[in-house]
This record gives structure tokens, sequence and C-alpha cells, in this order.
């Protein structure tokens, strides 16, 4: 079997840099690609452009010990013998998957495919993206290749952890591309998951996050009906699932992020029989696209009732999770929610604090930035906690409520603090999402 010590990696994004950097670690020769040339700058300076813990020190290590290096394309003297494919996979405006950022790059690798060479596809596609699209540009080389489907599964703000104790998922066109998929994930770990075939690998990746996206949206399902009978949805899925093992609920909050966004409408897509077509999945996701309908219909009574004139909204969160942290904010229900309130507040002010998001995203969506607390909440009508970043849960809201306006109101996503312990200044209101109680 052929050794492959010299990995190329295209796309050097969350999954593609994290596995790059990890294969590095482990002693390969990795090349990684990048098109785009800001990254590819302040990588080359030992600058990664996003957050994930360790990933500065790892970096720096590997540049050091040489074994990672970053081009805009692949070197004509590369003579490696696998390439994994780890671009980002987006929906274009009718949420259908673009297939162009994998066409470019396959077109790109079949110039430099050599006999036996092995291409490993990680990015989130269509079933039977592998087997129908990549190999078919790939055999215009008629040359014989290997080809995995070999999906990324790992936690943002977990990755560098993570990655060594998930289970790998390993799809094959061939015996021999699951021996190779094996032989080389096994150097991360020996957990690995040999399937059938490649679109098994490729309907894992979708079932699993779209299995999600439902799971949450159920939740944020009952937080809705919750609100509408002026109960506890916290009281409601707590207390149900207390040693009771037939009811698992997660608790509500938005739902957002580059990968469960888009994967119930791949996977729709992927289902070419109208009958077999997921509902369920699809259902769920516009339910959570639509979660700042809900919101704004009862922040807007709330504030009609308290007889408030709303003249400054300050945001807590932009990424789109805060636990485990990241600084990523591609598909953030945060940004979609600012941009509403935008529209229904077109008098108000509206800043924003995120602990970790880069200035540079704030000028991007003209979003005002805050990094003083205090300040977010100074003469404040409206305080929104939009993600459930650990630094929110530890605010002493009682005396931050002292800084705000009288009536005002703390409307928290993610019900990080029991409203029967907090004792808010100003008459100030605090709302949990699902637990607008009498």
């Amino acid at each position: 079997m052929i050794q492959d010590k010299n990995i190329c990696v295209i796309g050097l994004g969350y999954v593609g840099l994290t596995l790059a950097i990890t294969f590095a670690k482990l002693g390969f020769k990795v090349t990684g690609i990048e098109i785009n040339k800001k990254v590819l700058k302040s990588l080359k300076k030992n600058k990664p452009h996003f957050y994930e813990p360790g990933l500065k020190e790892s970096l720096t290590k590997v540049l050091k010990n040489k074994k990672l290096e970053f081009y805009k394309k692949i070197p004509r003297n590369w003579h490696g013998n696998t390439f994994i494919i780890t671009v980002g996979t987006p929906l274009d405006r009718f949420k259908k998957l673009r297939m162009d950022p994998i066409k470019k790059v396959a077109d790109n690798v079949k110039l430099f495919l050599k006999k036996n060479d092995h291409v490993i596809l990680r990015s989130t596609v269509k079933v039977g993206t592998s087997r129908n699209f990549v190999a078919k540009i790939l055999e215009k080389k008629k040359v014989n290749f290997d080809l995995s489907f070999c999906p990324e599964r790992t936690q943002e703000g977990k990755a560098l952890k993570e990655i060594f104790n998930v289970p790998q998922i390993i799809g094959g066109i061939n015996q021999s591309s699951l021996k190779r998929s094996k032989k080389l994930f096994s150097k991360i770990t020996q957990k690995i998951l040999i399937t059938s075939s490649l679109e098994v690998a490729e309907m894992i990746k979708l079932v699993d996050n779209s299995h999600r996206d439902v799971f949450f949206s159920y939740a944020n399902e009952v937080a809705k009906m919750c609100d509408s009978l002026k109960i506890s949805a916290s009281e409601v899925i707590n207390l149900g699932k207390t040693d009771y093992k037939r009811t698992n609920i997660a608790l509500p909050g938005p739902v957002s992020g580059p990968c469960l966004v888009k994967d119930s409408y791949i996977l729709n897509e992927s289902i070419k029989n109208k009958i077999a077509k997921p509902s369920i999945s699809i259902e769920a996701r516009k339910l959570n696209e639509q979660l700042h309908v809900h919101v704004l219909h009862l922040l807007k009574n709330e504030i009609f009732k308290r007889n408030l004139v709303v003249k400054k909204i300050s945001l807590l969160g932009l990424a789109f999770k805060g636990t485990p942290s990241t600084d990523d904010i591609r598909d953030s229900f945060s940004i979609k929610f600012y941009k509403k309130l935008l529209l229904n507040f077109k008098k108000s002010k509206i800043v924003a604090f995120d602990p970790l998001v880069k200035h540079e995203d704030f000028l991007k969506y003209q979003i005002k930035r805050i990094t003083n607390i205090k300040k977010i909440f100074f003469k404040s009508d409206l305080v929104i906690i939009l993600n459930n970043n650990l630094i929110f849960k530890k605010l002493n809201l009682n005396n931050l409520s002292k800084l705000m306006n009288n009536s005002a109101i703390i409307y928290d996503f993610w019900n990080l603090f029991d409203n029967k312990k907090i004792k808010l200044s100003n008459d100030t209101k605090y709302i949990g999402f699902g637990n607008l109680v009498r």
C-alpha cells in the first residue's frame, strides 16, 4: 500500500486548518491551500484567522518544525499522494447547494492527479456527489485513483481535542480507498467506522446535523407554546425529564451556524423521489429560522404594556454560539436578529458586545461595538442576550440593572438566569425565551 506521508489540504477554514494542523503535529508533511489572500497572508505570519482554543500555539509549533506550509494554489513541484478537500459548500439564495467550489477544486486536483493518488472529500455535500460528480471530473485524467468521503464531525471550540476522540466515518469508492483512509485516520484515532458505500458516509453527515436541528426545534416549539400559555418552558422541560429516561428534550434557544442552517436543505436536495422528500427536518429548519418573528412580537407587546420608549438596544453575543466559545458569525442568528431590529426599531441606537468576535466583523455589518459591559447596560432600554457565552452567565444583573433606564427589559434567549433569584432595579423586567410567566 502507498504510504501517504505528504498531504495536501485544500481549503483552510475551520475544518481544513484544524485538520491540517492535526496531521502536521502527528509528523505528516502538510501543504495547505487557501485562495483567500488575506487569510493566506495571516496564516503565513502565524496568525489564525479564527478563534479556536490551542490553535495559535499549535500553529506556531508546526510552522517552526516546517511540517505545514501555505500556498494559494497547489505547487507545481508537489509530489504527495493524498489530497483532502475541505472547502466550504454554501447554499445559494434558493436554498440549493452551490457546486462551484467543489467543481473548482476537483478540476484543480485533476491537473495534479497521478496514478494511484488518493482524494478525500471532507466537505459537506449532497448524497452522490463523491461518486457522480467528483469522481467523474477526476476520471477525465484517465489514471487510476482512490476516492473517499470522510465527513468532518468536530465541534467548533473543541476541534483540536475532539478530533482525537470522535469516531471517523470512512466511505470509499473501492477497497483500496477504504484501506488507505482507515490507515490515514487511524493516526488520529482508533475509532474508525467503515461504511458500505460513499453514499452512506455522505448521508450520515447530513442526517446527524438535520437530527440536531429537529431536536432543538422541538424545544423551541415548546418554548413558543409556553410563552402563549404564560407558563415556564424551563420548568416543563426540566421537571418532565427528571429521572424519566424516556424524555430528553433540549432547552430552547437560537439554532444557527454554518452547518445546521444548511444541512437539512442539502439533505432535501439529495432526495429526488418526491414521495420520500424529508418534511420534518425542513419544517424544523423553518421553525428555527423564524424564531425572530415570535420574539419580536413578544417584545413589542411588552414594550407597549410598559409604555417604554426604546432609545437604546444593547446586544450580548454576535457569534452563532457561545458554548463552546467561538468568534464565528457565519449564519449567526444574532446577525439576522440584529437586521430585524434595525427594521423594527428604526429610531433606536443599537450597540453590541462579544468577547471574541473581531472588530472587522462589527464593521462589516455596521454594528456599533462596545467593549465594556457597564457601557452596554448604561441607559439601555432593551438588553438582549443572544448567545450562551459563559461570560454572560456570570454577569451581576442586579447591579447592572441599576445602570439601565426605568422600566427597561432584559430579554434572554438562553435563560441563563433564574427569574426567581434575581432582584432587578429601576423596575427592570427579565424575560427568558419560553418563560414569559404570569
